[in-house]
């Protein structure tokens, strides 16, 4: 089996060596990677072709991460495409193990695996580990919807599809117009939707948290996510062609109003009239749960206790809310509109960290 692995990179020198190094690692070697430098203005492309795993570098205008994937997947010549930031880590065997998995169950349209979390650059990632259970899930729509918000979400570099069923969602799957976090949720879903998805249980990636992360603005996540889940229940419904059954269309619409919740319950903490819109789109999806917090937010005392969820992340890893991502306007911003890690409210990290939700968990 062919395998291609496609990085979006924008102004990545500090982090990029790190992620291609992960990949000359591994045990199964990549047949092709492509690196698409979208408009960076800090040598990315020049260090790309340097590196020797990587084999093709495409530089294109700044675009938005979306696009450079679409460049990436449609430049690339392989059965199976792996998705890979341009920050990310893969543990050694990752290639090796995501592949025999996808061999193990031919008629799944894609594969994903858990991972492990690190802050960068107070943390290095955890060592990887020695032996790593090679147990696998399949799943349905159904079942797809029941554990994708489980614990921590499942992300594009922990993520691989069949070319076959890529190009039944058209020659650039990605929805452009989609921004940080939303491009996530949507063509898991849609893949899942259209065949059967299968899971790596046990991790086998290292997720970096930082800063300049496209999603370390956990409220801008939020509020970006929203667009790409009307997309994704739009082409539920729109698409007639990918042969989508009713059960799962509503599975999905059950994915699809939990993520509405929890973007409401996110965004509702610093701006409660926000967060009930978005209740009130889960709710008119059927969201029984969407509709008792909708009114629990109206009661003084208790929204703030049962209703809204400030931000987990760490200051030192979390974005300054309205900080431009992934554009060159990143390098007109204001240093001092950046978290620090004594953090922009004079917490420290130590008391940032305390929050007891594990890493990823927003429900």
């Amino acid at each position: 089996m062919r395998v291609s692995v496609v990085i979006p990179a924008f102004n990545a020198t500090s982090l990029l060596p790190e992620t291609l190094d992960s990949l000359a690692n591994q045990v199964r070697k990549p047949d092709e990677v492509i690196v698409i430098d979208d408009g960076s203005i800090d040598g990315t492309a020049a260090l790309a072709e340097r590196h020797s795993v990587v084999t093709k570098v495409i530089v294109r205008p700044n675009g938005g991460i979306c696009a450079a994937r679409n460049d990436g997947i449609e430049a690339s010549d392989s059965d199976l495409v792996f998705l890979l930031d341009a920050d990310d880590l893969w543990h050694p065997i990752y290639l090796q193990r995501m592949i025999a998995m996808m061999e193990k169950h031919p008629a799944a349209n894609a594969g994903f695996t858990r991972y492990r979390c690190f802050c960068s650059p107070s943390e290095r990632p955890a060592p990887y580990e020695g032996s790593v259970d090679d147990a696998s899930a399949v799943h349905d729509a159904s079942s797809f919807s029941r554990v994708a918000n489980r614990g921590l979400p499942i992300l594009p570099s922990f993520y691989c599809a069949r070319r076959e069923a890529l190009a039944r969602l058209g020659a650039r799957p990605y929805i452009e117009g989609q921004l940080g976090g939303g491009e996530a949720c949507y063509l898991p879903a849609m893949l899942v939707a259209m065949g059967p998805l299968v899971e790596h249980i046990a991790p086998l990636g290292r997720y970096r948290m930082h800063a300049a992360a496209v999603t370390g603005d956990e409220v801008d996540a939020a509020r970006t996510m929203i667009p790409a889940l009307e997309d994704l229940n739009r082409d539920l419904k729109g698409r007639a062609e990918l042969q989508i059954t009713t059960a799962a269309r509503h599975a999905i619409q059950v994915y699809v109003r939990d993520w509405l919740r929890k973007c409401g319950r996110r965004l509702g903490f610093g701006s409660p009239s926000e967060g009930r819109r978005i209740f009130l789109k889960a709710v008119r999806m059927g969201d029984l749960k969407a509709a008792g917090l909708l009114m629990m937010s109206l009661v003084p005392g208790i929204s703030r206790r049962r209703v809204w969820i400030s931000a987990w992340r760490p200051d030192s890893v979390r974005r300054a809310e309205g900080t431009p991502f992934w554009s060159v306007e990143t390098f007109e911003v204001d240093p001092k509109q950046l978290k620090t890690p004594e953090g922009a409210n004079g917490g420290s990290m130590e008391t940032a960290s305390e929050d007891p939700r594990p890493v990823g968990s927003v429900d």
